[in-house]
């Protein structure tokens, strides 16, 4: 079960906290078109961490704190079932003569998405550590030694998570959510 990492619920799956997910995904990408040569300087290395370090969070909680603020949270449920899974285990899900069990209580639309959502989110995290740690690499590094095809796989990568995360999103709040990007 994932760990409070101290997000602020009260505006869950609202524009408001869409904007910044969006935003680091923008970032993202627009630093892979600054990649024009093959091999990355020291100076450009820390260019690109710098231009990157501007909408995305080195710091895992942090990251996860601006997903974790739009996603839909962990259900008492779910909470349930973590914390009694030895029990709910050996009972089978029973819950009592005449009632459903608590496990098979059909589809559970809200915990799948929520558990897409947190598995994009860290693999999104996966993704952007290791475009960190590349670029913070480059930057100690004295030679060109920072390979463009590594960084761009990198950021692939990331850009791959962030639109698995972002199909969950209803398509026309990504809009209003980009919307706002630009006019802002």
């Amino acid at each position: 079960m994932p760990q409070s990492n101290g997000a602020d619920l009260s505006k869950t799956g609202s524009i408001d906290t869409l904007v910044p997910i969006v935003e680091m995904r923008q970032s993202i990408l627009a630093a892979r078109s600054l990649l024009s040569q093959k091999k990355q300087s020291s100076s450009s290395c820390s260019a690109l961490l710098k231009e990157l370090l501007q909408s995305v969070p080195r710091e895992e909680k942090q990251f996860k704190r601006i997903f974790d603020a739009y996603s839909t949270p962990v259900s008492y449920k779910q909470k349930f079932l973590d914390q009694n899974a030895f029990l709910v285990y050996y009972s089978k899900g029973f819950d009592g003569p005449g009632r459903p069990n608590i496990e098979n209580d059909g589809d559970d639309v809200t915990n799948s998405i929520q558990t897409m959502q947190y598995g994009f989110r860290n693999e999104a995290w996966t993704a952007v550590d290791d475009l960190f740690t590349e670029l913070e690499f480059g930057t100690k590094s004295s030679d060109n030694s920072v390979d463009s095809n590594d960084l761009c796989e990198f950021m692939s990568n990331a850009l791959k998570a962030f639109d698995s995360y972002l199909n969950l999103v209803p398509e026309n709040d990504v809009k209003e959510a980009t919307f706002r990007i630009a006019h802002n």
